[in-house]
């Protein structure tokens, strides 16, 4: 079944059909649930949170003014419904300091590693990132979300989002790197 396109939705569910919201739940639940689940770390409360998040939508889908695209306005609800989540639980995370990165970029020496042991690397690092972390990386390498994008649902500036990235792939190296040793 081809999925139509978001507006085809949105305005059928503001004209009365509320069935008609089932096709942005389709479209889009797999990419919300990945996104709140990167942040939160646990899917049973992913899974919860990404149905207050949809629920949330659909009650405040008559503010959406079909001026961005509806995922940006989606992805941003799902953002701060997440984070004020996570703030409600007193889940407070700090990021590493900026003096703990590394000066120069450097290439994790895996050479030796097998794929295996990269991927598990990886997944060790990936568990000490901060939610906000997760969620940046997320929806750049998992959902291939642009940096424009990304700014527009996080409203950070576009070089904020650069800096960031940056840094958490330096986070991501020198976690790898010191698991290596």
């Amino acid at each position: 079944m081809k999925i139509a396109n978001d507006l085809f939705y949105i305005r059928r569910i503001k004209a009365g059909d509320i069935r008609a919201f089932t096709g942005i739940v389709e479209k889009y639940r797999r990419a919300v649930l990945t996104i709140v689940m990167k942040i939160i770390g646990n899917k049973e409360d992913a899974e919860d949170l990404t149905q207050e998040i949809f629920i949330k939508v659909f009650k405040s889908l008559e503010q959406f003014r079909e001026e961005s695209e509806f995922s940006t306005w989606l992805y941003r609800i799902a953002y701060n419904t997440t984070l004020s989540e996570l703030r409600k639980k007193k889940l407070f995370f700090s990021s590493i300091e900026d003096h703990l990165f590394i000066e120069k970029e450097e290439d994790v020496d895996t050479v030796d590693a097998t794929e295996e042991e990269k991927l598990r690397y990886l997944e060790q690092a990936l568990t000490k990132l901060a939610p906000e972390e997760m969620f940046l990386i997320g929806l750049y390498y998992l959902e291939k979300q642009s940096i424009d994008h990304i700014s527009a649902i996080t409203q950070l500036s576009v070089s904020n989002v650069k800096v960031k990235l940056y840094r958490i792939r330096k986070k991501l190296a020198l976690e790898i790197n010191n698991s290596i040793q």
